[in-house]
């Protein structure tokens, strides 16, 4: 978020210069670069307003910007504003990621079992994604489970290791990773390692080169070419997930850094969810993966050669069924697809809850349609609390967050204001205590827009889902109930901010 800010200002600042570096040297050519800024503003709010299909608060949001500083505001929204699904793809990235999508959804056709509940199967119908059985899963609460966990796996990895994060931080946690990733890849374990290219902007080359010189491949996905001036900033990769040998699966709301893990002294503690996964749902995760790899290669990568082949697409992709046979459907999605699967399919799943809905996001700035759900569901009876941070990491989602709290408490819904010592940056919903949503998507426009996001569906009260409503209590029993009476008395500073931070939240 502070990169995104910085790159606003930076542009505003030169648009400003070259302004008044005109109207320094001729009246005249300051009248007609008015009247151009003037034109190309007016152009750029008919063209969102008449043409554009993104919701409402964000076209009030960039229309608001664009007019307040014209030309300034048009030439922000050209480089971060534009409709992402409008980007052009090399054709041979597109070819092959077709390809490779179509082969995955001809497999495993044996395990979906989408058809015994209706939620998964329209789920199934809406985004290709199946409900499929055979798979076991574990909840791993915090980074001290989490963390083991993964190191674990990946130093019993025989075949190959694909790992992927937004954040990937250059400290004791992510050392501890990459050793275990070089020693598999001295052992000839194909380690393939994707980063984003914003939220790692700081990894640094020599943090990579003892992976690659062990023969591991570590690429950026869409890698900030300027930190000042790219398109793709605003749309950034944000899934966290780890594949061993394709059998074994990691994904959830940590990154990897030193604060998930409680060891840095702005947050006593970090709150967050993760879970590992066992069986033929691991095929989602392999799946999400090798899309991304795709994109990040430009389709020029030996994987894919190696997947052409059918002994070794098996590798990848084992028939592994686990006895606990539990019922998981993977959906993931991103900026350029034409239907937002991974927020449709959190809609549906608050949209069939018949008793309750509990929440936990960390960034909490639904558009219209999904605060209209969460409100229905309250206002009719049905028991739906909202858990969000105490104390923010970011003062913009804070407040953005925080501005929301009147039209749930008034609709019933019961807010919970986590530790104001700590972060709660878990990604869960609990459905009725039988079902739950697990993943890297926040409950905010950002994670249903412009995020490449990953959500995991537990159906069925499963151990798993058990973890996860013992969880639910405990952090409520940590957190404060926010009252109306509570938020009607806040400060008139903290009112402007949220009002501020509402606004511009859509297009942050």
């Amino acid at each position: 978020m502070r990169e995104k800010i910085v790159q606003l200002f930076v542009l505003a600042a030169f648009v400003g210069l070259v302004y008044f570096s005109i109207r320094f040297y001729s009246n005249e050519l300051s009248v007609a670069f008015t009247y151009l800024a003037g034109g190309i503003s007016v152009f750029v709010v008919l063209n969102l307003l008449l043409f554009d299909s993104r919701g409402t608060n964000s076209k009030v949001a960039w229309s608001a910007l664009v007019l307040a500083f014209p030309l300034a505001g048009a030439v922000v929204y050209a480089v971060f504003g534009r409709d992402p699904r409008r980007r052009l793809m090399p054709k041979h990235v597109i070819s092959e990621t077709v390809k490779f999508i179509t082969t995955m959804r001809h497999l495993g056709k044996e395990w979906d079992i989408s058809e015994q509940l209706p939620e998964a199967k329209n789920i199934r119908n809406m985004t290709g994604f199946e409900a499929l059985a055979g798979n076991k899963v574990d909840v791993l609460t915090n980074g001290d489970e989490t963390f083991p966990a993964i190191l674990e796996a990946i130093r019993h990895a025989e075949h190959h290791i694909h790992i992927q994060y937004y954040i990937f931080k250059d400290d004791e946690i992510s050392k501890q990773i990459r050793d275990a990733l070089i020693e598999r890849a001295e052992a000839n374990v194909h380690v393939r390692f994707l980063f984003d290219g914003l939220g790692s902007s700081s990894l640094p080359k020599s943090f990579l080169k003892p992976l690659r010189d062990a023969g591991g491949e570590a690429h950026a996905f869409d890698s900030i070419v300027s930190p000042w001036l790219t398109r793709t900033a605003n749309l950034r990769n944000h899934r966290k997930m780890v594949v061993v040998d394709g059998h074994t699966g990691f994904t959830g709301g940590l990154n990897v850094g030193e604060e998930y893990r409680s060891n840095t002294p702005q947050f006593e503690v970090w709150r967050d969810t993760h879970i590992r996964m066992e069986g033929p749902a691991v095929r989602q995760l392999q799946e999400a993966f090798i899309t991304d790899w795709i994109h990040a290669t430009g389709a020029k990568s030996s994987l894919l050669d190696e997947l052409k082949e059918p002994f070794r697409f098996e590798v990848y992709f084992p028939s592994k069924v686990h006895e606990a046979n539990q019922m998981v459907q993977t959906v993931y999605g991103g900026p350029y697809n034409e239907e937002r699967d991974v927020r449709d399919a959190m809609m549906e799943m608050i949209q069939s809850a018949e008793k309750s809905i509990w929440i936990a996001s960390p960034y909490f700035v639904p558009d219209d349609e999904a605060l209209a759900a969460i409100r229905v569901a309250a206002r009719s009876g049905k028991d739906v609390r909202v858990i969000v941070p105490g104390k923010g990491d970011r003062a913009i989602s804070f407040y953005g967050t925080n501005s929301y709290f009147k039209d749930l408490l008034s609709a019933g819904v019961k807010v919970f204001s986590y530790r104001d010592d700590s972060f709660i940056h878990a990604k869960v919903l609990l459905i009725d205590n039988v079902h739950a949503i697990v993943g890297t998507a926040n409950f905010d426009v950002r994670s249903f827009r412009l995020n490449h996001e990953l959500m995991t569906f537990l159906y069925n009260r499963t151990p798993a889902v058990e973890k996860i409503e013992i969880d639910f209590l405990h952090d409520f029993s940590e957190s404060v109930p926010v009252s109306r009476e509570r938020y009607e008395h806040r400060t008139f500073l903290k009112r402007i901010g949220e009002s501020l931070a509402r606004l511009l939240s859509p297009i942050l």
